[in-house]
Parts: structure tokens; sequence; C-alpha cells
């Protein structure tokens, strides 16, 4: 790893863009906008943790129970197909369900250092950070409404004078990570730990990952 190019690129606008690109509709997003869709989805993730643990601290357990949310610690893998599950949200008038996979924590854990050499995690912290990720999803549910839905919408198809609008919905997952971070004082945003793991686990190299963050650094500031 290149250390003095890290804090450039571990900086939550670059982490916030390299969430963005993995929206289904990023080509649409005129590049006058993507700043507008980093800046906006971390603002509001972070004035709402900041919000939180002003009147409620930063114990999210206890945030959850007050909000009467059933937390369930999962033993299974949460592994369907190809896809694996940390943590997911079931979400409805009658309940809500947050569900973590303690054996996902534990990879998390083990990887978090690939990347964050000098910070380590608790099993705790891990599921702390998940949780937190969740609970932010609740309150866009339940109070503040979903953050794609807040900010503008883009033009997803044009057919002659037809346009059809849409949301940019990766903006949510943008002000979820900035939540967790700012309410659990993380370093940067956690969507870093997706990286650590893939690098961790053989499918993607670190200097692989670093030439990547420097090419979101410079496609962002042409934004």
């Amino acid at each position: 790893m290149n250390q003095a190019i890290a804090p450039i690129l571990l900086d939550d606008k670059v982490l916030a863009y390299a969430e963005l690109k993995n929206d289904l509709l990023f080509h649409k997003i005129p590049k006058s906008k993507i700043g507008y869709y980093v800046e906006q989805s971390l603002a509001i993730g972070r004035e709402k943790a900041l919000e939180y643990k002003r009147i409620f601290g930063t114990d999210v357990v206890a945030i959850c129970k007050e909000r009467g949310i059933i937390v369930r610690l999962n033993e299974q893998s949460g592994k369907l197909g190809q896809v694996r599950f940390r943590a997911q949200i079931e979400l409805s008038a009658e309940e809500r369900i947050i569900t973590l996979y303690k054996s996902s924590m534990k990879e998390m854990q083990q990887c978090a250092g690939v990347l964050l050499p000098d910070n380590t995690f608790t099993i705790a912290e891990i599921t702390n950070i998940h949780l937190a990720h969740e609970l932010f999803h609740d309150l866009e549910f339940s109070e503040i409404g979903y953050t794609n839905e807040i900010l503008d919408s883009i033009t997803s198809l044009a057919l002659g004078p037809l346009r059809i609008r849409s949301s940019v919905t990766r903006t949510s997952e943008i002000a979820a990570h900035a939540f967790s971070r700012h309410l659990l004082g993380l370093p940067c945003l956690p969507n870093l730990l997706d990286y650590a793991y893939m690098i961790y686990s053989g499918t993607l190299k670190a200097a692989d990952f670093w030439k990547q963050c420097e090419r979101w650094t410079a496609e962002l500031n042409n934004h």
C-alpha cells in the first residue's frame, strides 16, 4: 500500500463515490450531479448520526430496543448461492427485525486489518457497525424517508418526449454508511470493509484496490 496516498484515498467522498458507482443507473447520472449525490447522501447520514448520538449516545443495541426493533443473531452463514449476507432488515408496520449473521461478523473482524492495520475491532464492534447501518434504514422507513427518494431523481429512459424518472438507490447505502461511521466514530466509511474482505478472501489484490482508489479519486475530481 502506498502510505503517502492512503489518507486521501480513504476520504469519505471517494468511498461514497465507489458505492455510487455500484448503482445500476450510474451511467445515467449527469456528470454535473455526481458531487451532489455523494455530498448530500453523506450529509443526510452524518446529520442523523450526530442527532442520535447527542440524544441517545452510541449504544446501538439500546437504540434499537428503544425503537422496538427486534435484533436476532443467526448462527448460520447467511449465504444464498454466491451471495453472502452479513445483515438484513425486515420492515413492516407490524414489526421490524434486524438479523445479523455471526459467521460473517467473524470474517469481517479477521479481515479488517488488511486495510486498517492500525485499527482492531472486536466482534461486538463489527456487529455494531452492521447494526447501525440497518438502524439507519429503519429510520428511513419510519422517520426521515428514503434517501434516494429525498434526493433528485434522474431520467432513466427517454423515448421522444416521454421521460421516465428514477431515483438513485445507492444513495441510501451511502447515507447508511455515513450514519454508521459518525454514530460509532469510525475512521472511515465502513464500506471499506467490503474491499478488505475481498482482499482477505483473495478475490481482489491490494495493489489493484489502491490503483482503483486512484482512479476513483481522479474521476471524482473531474466531475
